[in-house]
């Protein structure tokens, strides 16, 4: 029943127009040659064949305009000061030890595990 569910939620429209399609051409191009089709022969014949008029048209690409906010300012922010900090190495402008770009805390330490 479970395994019924989860076949109807999964998006296989495409995949079985498709083999609704190729499946009864196989099974010709297998049924004319005693079952003896090499996988070489299988894909020269779906070379020639078109999937135009078959297949689902795809959804229309939407455009949408960048809308700034504070969490993309702050991120935007961050990234930059990581790029300034990371080329001004060579000769070091800032010192690497003083500055902190982003923490890093141990799952262990901060559950009161720490050694």
């Amino acid at each position: 029943a479970w395994m019924g569910e989860i076949k109807r939620s999964l998006p296989l429209e495409t995949c079985n127009r498709l083999l609704q399609h190729l499946v009864p051409v196989v099974d010709d191009m297998c049924r004319r040659k005693n079952g003896v089709v090499d996988e070489i022969e299988i894909l020269e014949v779906f070379k020639d064949i078109t999937m135009v008029g078959l297949l689902p048209v795809p959804h229309a690409i939407v455009i949408r305009k960048y809308q700034p906010n504070q969490y993309t300012s702050i991120w935007f922010t961050a990234f930059m000061w990581g790029v300034i900090f990371l080329r001004s190495q060579k000769p070091p402008i800032f010192d690497k030890e003083c500055i902190e770009l982003f923490q890093v805390s141990n799952e262990d330490e901060s559950a009161g595990g720490g050694k």
